[in-house]
């Protein structure tokens, strides 16, 4: 008997985007062959691991260490 480890629920945000920005991103969602859930992580990926300004502001409040902050 095998026993399978049970996904974690990945936390859940909701955010209001224009209609047209909509459109575009399930096309592109649909164009990549992934989810608009995987498609919007990675370019909050991209843009926090590309931004100067955000990457300064991980320096500046020591966010490289997440796990001291409360959820």
């Amino acid at each position: 008997m095998s026993i399978v480890a049970a996904k974690k629920r990945k936390p859940e945000i909701r955010v209001f985007v224009e209609e047209d920005l909509d459109r575009l991103l399930k096309a592109l969602a649909g164009i990549k062959d992934t989810s608009l859930s995987g498609l919007v992580n990675e370019a909050i990926e991209f843009y926090i691991n590309h931004n100067p300004d955000v990457q300064k502001l991980i320096e500046r409040f020591n966010l490289e260490d997440l796990s001291n902050l409360e959820e």
